[in-house]
């Protein structure tokens, strides 16, 4: 239990305790650390969320507390079920969508579950906390509004694994930045408390929207700073739009 590592660890700043996380189980993949003045603790299992940070004059009990409250925000989510009108089967405008929007890479790597909405006709990308299905988004191939959220969940779109961390407006872009870390989608005009959370877990973040959004950019640059190593990159257009190998 989180707990019981917590009461056995005396960690004096500049100290880092490296574990099995007690919350996926994931071998050596947790850490709790004191760096300038704060408690840091994360699980560098993409498909995990917990991490977060506190001041160190906190009590133990607060400490404690706020590992568990991040720790088990995935496990309160309900396991999305999958709709009958989701199919494997994908017609050739959502290939073209997902060759032009580069997303077909990540898509074989296993990186992200995707479906066909047959009666909204949208590209699905699935969203999961602790590799489990919690919600969905989906993009339309035709008419309609352009993205859809399926369900109410909180959680961000991630696709990709290790510490760096591309915050992207969609979830194609995630997938389409997620050959050179982990692609993380907006999914909406701001960052959310709940992306916010996630963020902080990855030693370094980089704000990737095009220049039309640089105000929101810049916004959320100065937002994530304060918690972890940040920097924004304007682009000419959507990361999804780039060719392979330009952000690398």
């Amino acid at each position: 239990m989180i707990e019981d590592m917590i009461t056995s660890m005396m960690l004096t700043e500049g100290d880092t305790k490296r574990l099995d996380c007690p919350h996926c189980g994931g071998r050596n993949t947790f850490t709790l650390s004191i760096r300038e003045g704060k408690a840091l603790w994360n699980c560098y299992k993409a498909s995990c969320r917990a991490r977060g940070a506190t001041g160190v004059r906190s009590s133990r009990s607060d400490l404690i507390k706020r590992i568990q409250r991040t720790s088990l925000t995935s496990e309160k989510n309900m396991i999305y079920e999958k709709p009958s009108n989701f199919s494997t089967y994908f017609p050739e405008k959502m290939v073209k969508y997902m060759d032009r929007n580069h997303v077909t890479q990540a898509y074989r790597g296993g990186l992200v579950e995707l479906y066909h909405d047959i009666l909204q006709d949208r590209c699905v990308f699935v969203i999961k906390a602790s590799e489990k299905p919690v919600d969905a988004v989906g993009r339309a191939l035709g008419r309609g509004t352009k993205w859809h959220r399926y369900s109410g969940t909180r959680e961000p779109f991630l696709c990709g694994y290790g510490d760096l961390l591309y915050i992207v407006e969609d979830a194609a872009s995630a997938c389409a930045v997620s050959q050179y870390g982990v692609g993380m989608a907006l999914l909406g005009t701001s960052l959310t408390d709940r992306a916010l959370e996630v963020a902080k877990g990855y030693s370094r973040c980089v704000v990737c929207l095009d220049k039309d959004a640089s105000k929101k950019a810049l916004s959320l640059t100065m937002r994530l700073k304060q918690y972890t190593e940040t920097t924004m990159r304007l682009l000419n257009a959507d990361p999804k739009e780039y060719p392979e190998g330009v952000l690398g």
